[in-house]
């Protein structure tokens, strides 16, 4: 009897735990916002660009170590001034050329494409925060 109530506790606690993770990814696949903080100056709707188009592969969460190690969002407040233009110029580039978010994450990802007014309002959001941040130095 007892073996019978562990195994029902062990098999109670590991379908919470799937239940649990499941519902989390799905919040991702479906671009909600889950426990990312948004990096300071970084307007709202600049955030959610980047939560959905660009956080899979540059945040401290992801498995490629050449794009974080690039640039990683979670470290965004650690970068100096210097850095961070640099960054927005290259992120402002990438983003316009559409060699960023990649193709071939692209394809696995549709929904992950940029319309051209995400474009245009993250180059234009680029550009005055690295005018902003020049100013400060």
């Amino acid at each position: 009897m007892k073996l019978v109530r562990y195994i029902y506790g062990v098999s109670l606690i590991i379908l919470t735990t799937c239940l649990l993770c499941g519902f989390q990814d799905a919040g991702k696949q479906s671009g909600e916002l889950l426990d990312v903080k948004p990096a300071p100056g970084f307007p709202e709707e600049i955030m959610k660009i980047v939560i959905n188009s660009c956080y899979d592969c540059h945040s401290g969460e992801t498995q490629s170590q050449i794009a974080k190690t690039v640039l990683n969002f979670d470290n965004w407040n650690d970068y100096k001034t210097s850095k961070k233009v640099h960054l927005l110029g290259k992120m402002d580039e990438a983003i316009n050329e559409k060699s960023m978010p990649p193709q071939k994450y692209l394809k696995q990802n549709p929904e992950k494409i940029l319309t051209q007014d995400q474009i245009d309002l993250f180059s234009k959001w680029a550009k005055e925060e690295s005018d902003k941040l020049l100013g400060e130095s």
